[in-house]
């Protein structure tokens, strides 16, 4: 790891060992730390040379209406509204209204797609953000308007004392993915649903037809972020019934988990997508590699080519190295 670089960094670091110096890639954001994807050193012995890409994420002030972008077979469930709710007890405040927005993404997901998640409004335990995180392969947001609620309180009888509530509603457009294709059998497996800060984790993968295989990270920051494929890997065709480990023994990258500055703990996801192989685009086209991308400007672009491809998302928590 590169040392002294600002508290509120998060980077990715690269080694490209194909060219006569290895190249050392690391980006910088706005937001605090996340799991990263780092070199593994000691692979060449050719001199270093370190550059450093500062990246900002963009953000569209005035969206296209996301039915404007998609053939017209493609419907999109328009200004769907949804509420949540987050007592601020045993997580931070910023994590209390992520909480909260989870919370009513999931419902609008659940009103679109005819599913069930929770009956109540009411987040009090963190552990239900990976059931909220789980219904984004449901359906889809290609478009969202927050409006935030007045500070309510939560008491749970007259012999505890209030808690401080986050309460946000959500307008909403979803698109509820129609397959066009025949299933590929897609399955996939983290090595762990619960990590320390600092280790390194791993992905099983596999599929029963031919596919075209991407991951995705959903960080704890409200991104989504490409990891595989990437400019250093690119080869991302499985054969029916192969498996595909990441990252592999020989990769260039480790994927290793951090919290967030100030957190003990957060929630997190890779979502694993297989496209039919014989569809025309490829992830690469649509998606940079290891670039954060806002939540519902992902999945906008998602739901271009969702028909044709099957997901899963795989839920995982991150734990303070201090903590038992």
């Amino acid at each position: 790891m590169l040392t002294g670089q600002d508290s509120y960094a998060s980077y990715i670091k690269l080694s490209v060992l194909s060219l006569p110096r290895i190249l050392a890639v690391q980006q910088q954001s706005r937001h605090p730390e996340r799991p990263t994807i780092k070199s593994r050193p000691g692979r060449n012995k050719f001199y270093y040379c370190l550059l450093l890409i500062i990246t900002l994420p963009l953000v569209s002030i005035n969206f296209v209406d996301a039915q404007d972008r998609f053939p017209d077979s493609i419907h999109i469930v328009k200004n769907i509204s949804g509420e949540g709710s987050c007592i601020i007890e045993g997580m931070t405040a910023e994590q209390a209204r992520l909480v909260a927005l989870q919370r009513a993404r999931a419902m609008v997901i659940e009103q679109a797609a005819g599913i069930q998640v929770s009956s109540s409004t009411l987040v009090k335990d963190f552990a239900l953000t990976a059931d909220f995180i789980k219904t984004y392969s449901k359906g889809f947001i290609t478009k969202e308007s927050v409006e935030w609620l007045p500070l309510g309180q939560y008491q749970k009888d007259v012999s505890s004392a209030p808690i401080p509530e986050y309460r946000v509603k959500l307008f909403a457009d979803v698109y509820v993915p129609e397959k066009k294709i025949k299933p590929l059998g897609l399955q996939g497996k983290l090595d762990s649903s619960v990590y320390k800060e600092g280790e390194k984790a791993s992905l099983n993968i596999k599929t029963e037809r031919k596919a075209k295989i991407a991951i995705f990270n959903i960080t704890a920051n409200d991104e989504v972020v490409m990891l595989f494929p990437n400019k250093l890997e690119r080869s991302n065709i499985m054969v029916a019934n192969a498996s595909l480990v990441f990252p592999s023994s020989s990769s260039k990258m480790d994927f290793v988990m951090q919290n967030i500055k100030g957190h003990n703990r957060d929630a997190e996801a890779v979502m694993l997508v297989a496209m039919d192989a014989v569809h025309e685009r490829n992830f690469m086209d649509i998606f940079s590699p290891l670039s954060a991308m806002n939540f519902s400007a992902f999945f906008k672009k998602f739901a271009e080519v969702a028909d044709y491809c099957e997901d899963m998302i795989l839920t995982y928590e991150i734990v303070a190295s201090d903590l038992k």
